[in-house]
């Protein structure tokens, strides 16, 4: 069966809510066994809470666009986040609504060349010079509460999403919870770079996930994979390949961890490009979750510092473990922040960095960061930007910013971390700044093979 939504009566308009003709539609797609709704080229069809369904095509024309309302109240209360953990979720952790769910969505589809607006503008408080202030509290447990996902599946297999583009989320873009089988290939994110939480895709406790053939433009990070707390029943991350991939971040380009309660394993990142980036490949091991088997490869990475209020400060490679929150000063009810997290078998090869801020490689203490090789990895340290050097260690309850300068390899308390082949070169109009080509502080069983240190001329 296939609907297209013009057809039924939905306003391209800008200003109709067109949400009950659209939910019908999909509705009617649904109960006949599957098929295709489409939202058609020209005008833009406004909606608020949409759910979609299994076997449900929601197919994007070249030219249409997709709008989310920017009344809070046209967003379903009853989200499905109160399925994953069966209504026991804390309120407060992630915003209760969407503007396109789906729950057990199995075989479900968004395609087409057109557009899905998230309406970020409707959302934003005050705008700011490095980061804008959006509607509701500032900090504290609410501070998600009056923005909608754009787009989170739940629970849902065999997920195919391509070719569309999401633009000016309010907040995640794209989040996955306990899905299998997902393809997300050919899409397009672009986001405000100045709003916050803006992330492009986070996995969250997924498994065989493929993310290909895309571009991301994110305030936040551009792909986060994740194990969070409330989601455990899902299992870990696994098996996760993202490839022929371009990234520009406000933030990270993709990140691994930081919410890593569980653990997060066998994952190739191939063949992307970073560029003028915040941070660009991010290893984060917090909450107790383990990070292991993962292999970075083939790609070329550009990071620079955006601002100070924003995590990270131009690393282009960060390997970091440690407890989100001081143990010694607990935490607001999230026991899991105290403890820290770990990090094994990780790869890096074949990676051109142009970077403010070097390669990181920082845990609490050894034993946390096990077996770490960077291979045939060529670092260019350059200044380009304002801001003056500091090592940020950010989400970390004990230690968030150590001010010094910037150095190569950073290899601080890691334990079996190898250079193999990796050249350092610093620009000579800006050598003063930095320190040296490798630091090394409290590390076990650290080696170098044919490391090459040199400054170039300007």
């Amino acid at each position: 069966m296939k609907i297209r939504i013009d057809e039924v009566g939905a306003k391209n308009d800008g200003t109709t809510n067109n949400a009950s003709i659209i939910q019908s539609a999909i509705d009617k797609v649904a109960a006949s066994g599957g098929g295709q709704v489409v939202i058609p080229s020209g005008g833009i069809y406004l909606s608020g809470s949409l759910a979609l369904k299994a076997h449900v095509d929601l197919h994007l024309e070249i030219g249409a666009t997709l709008r989310a309302s920017s009344d809070y109240d046209d967003y379903t209360p009853e989200h499905n986040i109160k399925n994953l953990t069966n209504g026991e979720v804390d309120e407060f952790v992630l915003p209760q609504r969407a503007f396109i769910s789906g729950f057990r969505a199995h075989s479900a589809r968004i395609s087409g060349d057109g557009t899905i607006d998230g309406n970020a503008d409707g959302f934003i408080a005050e705008r700011g010079q490095y980061i804008h202030k959006m509607r509701g509290p500032i900090g504290g447990k609410d501070q998600y509460l009056e923005r909608p996902f754009t787009v989170f599946l739940i629970e849902s297999e065999n997920l195919i999403l391509r070719d569309f583009t999401i633009k000016d989320p309010a907040f995640w873009a794209l989040r996955t919870t306990g899905c299998n089988h997902l393809l997300i290939d050919g899409i397009r994110i672009l986001t405000d770079l100045m709003v916050p939480n803006a992330d492009g895709v986070d996995i969250d406790r997924c498994q065989d996930v493929r993310i290909v053939n895309s571009e991301f433009v994110t305030a936040d990070d551009c792909i986060s994979l994740k194990s969070c707390s409330q989601t455990a029943q899902y299992g870990d991350v696994a098996d996760i390949v993202i490839a022929n991939c371009i990234f520009t971040s406000t933030s990270g380009a993709i990140t691994l961890g930081t919410e890593s309660v569980g653990d997060i394993k066998n994952v190739l990142v191939n063949n992307c490009i970073v560029k003028n980036s915040h941070r660009g490949f991010a290893v984060r091991a917090r909450e107790g979750g383990t990070i292991s088997n993962v292999r970075f490869s083939n790609s070329i990475v550009q990071t620079r510092t955006f601002s100070d209020m924003w995590w990270g400060h131009g690393e282009a490679l960060h390997v970091t473990a440690f407890s989100w929150d001081d143990p010694a000063k607990g935490t607001d009810g999230n026991i899991e922040r105290t403890y820290e997290g770990y990090v094994k078998d990780i790869v890096f090869e074949n990676i051109t960095c142009t970077t403010e801020a070097g390669i990181l490689n920082y845990a609490a203490h050894p034993g946390l960061i096990q077996g770490v090789v960077y291979r045939n990895v060529d670092v260019f340290l350059e200044k380009s930007s304002k801001w003056d050097s500091r090592i940020d260690l950010r989400p970390n309850g004990i230690v968030s910013v150590l001010h010094r300068k910037h150095n190569g390899f950073e290899v601080v308390n890691t334990t079996d971390l190898t250079l193999d082949n990796c050249r350092v070169i610093f620009d000579s109009t800006s050598r003063e700044q930095y320190g040296a080509a490798i630091y090394q502080e409290g590390s076990i069983n650290f080696s170098s093979i044919d490391f090459t240190e040199r400054v170039k001329e300007s």
